[in-house]
């Protein structure tokens, strides 16, 4: 142990499940069942305690791909990059059920406008989303669209505003008060906090959920809008969902992003964007890109109409092209695979 220690070396063992023999012998437990690791395998970034083989594997993942902060930036002004969803600031008001969104378009059709599908972190699956049967009232503030009332005073805004949309303006009237005390709110208290990506929700794009004990990457090209516990990536870039669904970077997930519990057991894992931008995207030739596109896409159609439905022939074709392009060996793939929780094999 001495030689080991002056070399930089140290034991260390992963404990999953229930304390048992590790509990009442921990020596003996991490002499059975612990490995050897350096000391510089523990980065400043965050530790990672796994086998050497592991590491190995997650340092060849890493080494083979642009980081993917730089793969999405796109130029100032733009919609580019990595963006949180929505914090509404009192979602009482804004966020409504599926009775309330039909209600207030009945009563005013013109509401239909700033009514739009909403999902949660929670509703975010794999490839898919299951509705929520939840709304957004969707009014960004002035600082970011030009409404009919966005250069009035409040009191003629306010007037304005019941006018323009007013089965709306009479279901927040009650909310008023706590809708001027909040911190996210836009130029009147009516409007949403400012936010200079509202556009991106409009568009293509990829989402994902903060926690989860998966990467579950979804393309939305339905306009729909997320609650800040999601994440989004704009642009409809099929090539870049089938690399996250892939089970190659599901394992580097698993080693590299902060943990609630055990991520190889089934714990979830925290893909906040500062942990996320580092993730490796792998070059690829347009053929392969194509290829791996076209294979996400029929597995989102097949999940959007059935669930249930078993695409694990496809996920099989994405994987192996993954594996390609991180140029993994039929040694470090069964290495892989076998660490990964069944569910995810």
């Amino acid at each position: 142990l001495a030689d080991r220690v002056r070399q930089g070396m140290f034991r260390a063992a992963t404990v999953r499940g229930a304390a048992g023999a590790e509990a009442s012998d921990p020596a003996g437990y991490l002499d059975r069942h612990g490995f050897t690791m350096r000391v510089t395998d523990l980065a400043d970034a965050g530790w990672s305690l796994a086998p050497p083989e592991w590491q190995r594997i997650r340092a060849k993942i890493e080494a083979a791909g642009q980081p993917l902060g730089e793969y999405v930036k796109r130029p100032t002004g733009g919609n580019g990059g990595i963006q949180m969803g929505i914090k509404t600031g009192l979602n009482n008001a804004f966020v409504i059920d599926d009775a309330t969104a039909k209600r207030l378009v009945g009563a005013d059709p013109n509401s239909a406008r700033i009514i739009r599908p909403w999902l949660r972190g929670r509703d975010v699956r794999r490839w898919r989303a299951e509705s929520s049967g939840l709304w957004l009232i969707t009014i960004p503030s002035s600082a970011n669209v030009t409404w009919p009332w966005s250069a009035s005073s409040e009191t003629a805004a306010r007037a304005i505003f019941r006018k323009t949309y007013r089965s709306v303006h009479d279901y927040l009237a009650p909310f008023a008060p706590k809708l001027r005390h909040r911190q996210d709110q836009g130029n009147y208290f009516w409007e949403l906090r400012s936010c200079s990506y509202y556009g991106a929700f409009d568009q293509p794009k990829i989402i994902y959920p903060e926690i989860a004990p998966e990467m579950r990457a979804l393309l939305d090209w339905e306009g729909r809008l997320t609650n800040n516990k999601c994440f989004l990536i704009p642009g409809g870039d099929r090539y870049l969902l089938a690399l996250l669904n892939s089970k190659a970077l599901d394992f580097y997930f698993r080693l590299s992003m902060p943990c609630l519990e055990d991520s190889f057991g089934g714990g979830g894992m925290e893909f906040r964007t500062v942990f996320m931008e580092h993730t490796p995207i792998a070059p690829a030739d347009e053929a392969a890109k194509q290829s791996l596109a076209s294979l996400a896409e029929q597995i989102q159609t097949v999940k959007q109409t059935d669930p249930a439905a078993d695409t694990s022939a496809l996920q099989h074709r994405i994987d192996q092209a993954v594996y390609a392009l991180y140029d993994l060996t039929p040694q470090d793939i069964t290495t892989l695979e076998s660490a990964l929780p069944r569910s995810a094999t």
